[in-house]
C-alpha cells in the first residue's frame, strides 16, 4: 500500500520529534518528547511506511520500543 500524503506528513513530524529528543539532555524534556512520539505513532495513518524513516530515527524508535529493532521487520 502506498503511503498517503497525511502519513508522509506524520512521518516528518515523528522525525522532527526524534531530532528534538536527540538534542535534549533534560530527563523530563526527553520523557515529554518520547510521550509525544508515542502519541504521534499511535494516531498515525495506517499507510505510514516505517521503512521510510531515516536510519537515525529507526534506531531511536527501536530503543524506545516503538518499532522493531533494525533488521527485524514485521
Amino acid at each position: 500500500m502506498e503511503e498517503s500524503m497525511l502519513a508522509a506528513l506524520q512521518r516528518q513530524q515523528i522525525e522532527i520529534a526524534v531530532g528534538e529528543l536527540l538534542l535534549s539532555s533534560d530527563h523530563y524534556m526527553r520523557g515529554s518528547i518520547a510521550e509525544r512520539i508515542r502519541h504521534l505513532i499511535s494516531h498515525a495513518d495506517r499507510t505510514l511506511d516505517i521503512t521510510k524513516f531515516s536510519e537515525m530515527a529507526r534506531e531511536e524508535l527501536a530503543d524506545l520500543n516503538l518499532l522493531p529493532p533494525l533488521g527485524k521487520e514485521v
